[in-house]
């Protein structure tokens, strides 16, 4: 295998005049690039973007990996390339968020973006918001996606942004936040609020980890049942999977119900297990709506699956430097993220996309952009 190298491309464009024509002195135009009379072409910036956001490389990391080949390249210079590509990407990133919206069913979720704050030598606390999209459990037709958007807190006001134009099914987990969007009084209806069963189990993990829990652990071999019938029906259609939910999963659920209702009447009412009994009951009419649905999943770990990357990156590169940079993270995680859920190299990718945007690529095509795109024009 060959290491990654870097290399100089030269463009040469001479001058032709011709005496006998009084066209004057012609010269081919030089190519569009992103970065207009610098130095990196479009697939460097992706491989920059792609080590930033897919491989969890920082800036000033990849800027070390670089003088090692004897490119010295300013941090502050490759941050000033992501953000000319998040510029261009933006569009895609609005149409992404559109086909996400105009599904009947999403999951989203919200994780902390620390962001620098200027003057005060610290950070405050950004967030990214995230919606996804998931049929190959049931077999749904619309591909794999995720978008995320940055916003500066973590309040309802910023979900029902987030969610504003949507209509369906919301798979969440229990935080309160999306409570709103169920009311009926939301602009343009109330959402059917989906909770999720994994949050409901891991309640009672913590306590059967943490000393000897007879309780818990019956719950954790109840709840295990209801996965073990998820994994069996996993890919059948939406009408197969309600019709074994009813048949096999429903029993269990109202047995499961009768049993923390009579366990509650015995334990401490403050106590550990009582708390995380009471988290299951206070939202059971949502975690019980998989069973009427079979395009509903038993959780969010769809959801949960996007946020590990952003959490990395939050590891990797501490902050944000800027709400501006938030928002960029935003628009190029997004469009990385959505690449690998249907399986697009998203070097390859945001190379030939950045490409055709710098050159002045229509607006009316740009579905013809999208990865799910891309991945059908490879398989063609």
């Amino acid at each position: 295998k060959i290491p990654a190298r870097l290399r100089v491309i030269v463009t040469r464009r001479p001058k032709y005049a011709c005496r006998s024509c009084t066209d004057g002195v012609v010269q081919a135009p030089a190519p569009h690039r992103l970065i207009e009379g610098g130095l990196p072409t479009e697939a460097l910036v992706a491989d920059v973007l792609v080590s930033k956001y897919a491989d969890h490389l920082p800036l000033y990391r990849q800027a070390q990996i670089l003088a090692r080949e004897g490119v010295r390249i300013d941090r502050s210079t490759l941050a000033h390339w992501v953000g000319f590509a998040a510029f261009e990407l933006a569009p895609l990133h609005d149409r992404l968020v559109h086909h996400l919206k105009a599904s009947t069913k999403l999951f989203a979720d919200e994780t902390r973006c620390p962001v620098l704050d200027p003057g005060r030598g610290k950070t405050k606390t950004g967030y990214l918001w995230a919606i996804a999209r998931d049929d190959r459990p049931w077999g749904g037709s619309d591909p794999p996606a995720v978008a995320y958007t940055y916003a500066p807190g973590r309040g309802s006001e910023h979900a029902a942004t987030l969610l504003s134009g949507f209509s369906g099914v919301l798979q969440v987990d229990g935080y309160a936040g999306y409570d709103r969007q169920a009311d009926a009084k939301r602009p343009g209806g109330p959402l059917v609020l989906a909770y999720c069963w994994s949050h409901f189990r891991r309640r009672f993990y913590d306590i059967a980890k943490a000393s000897n829990a007879p309780i818990a652990s019956e719950a954790l071999h109840r709840i295990g049942e209801l996965y073990a019938i998820e994994a069996e029906i996993s890919g059948r259609s939406a009408n197969e999977r309600r019709a074994d939910r009813q048949a096999r999963t429903k029993p269990l659920v109202e047995a499961l119900r009768i049993w923390l209702d009579e366990q509650l009447e015995r334990v401490p009412g403050r106590s550990p297990i009582a708390q995380a009994m009471r988290y299951g009951t206070s939202h059971w009419q949502g975690l019980c709506r998989f069973i009427d649905d079979g395009r509903v999943e038993i959780d969010t770990n769809v959801v949960e699956r996007t946020i590990r990357p952003i959490a990395l990156n939050r590891k990797n590169a501490l902050f944000a430097g800027s709400d501006e940079g938030g928002a960029n993270w935003a628009i190029i995680a997004s469009l990385i993220e959505t690449a690998k859920l249907n399986a697009v190299n998203p070097h390859a990718w945001l190379a030939d996309t950045l490409t055709k945007l710098v050159n002045r690529w229509p607006a009316s095509r740009i579905d013809e952009l999208m990865p799910w795109a891309y991945a059908k024009g490879i398989a063609n």
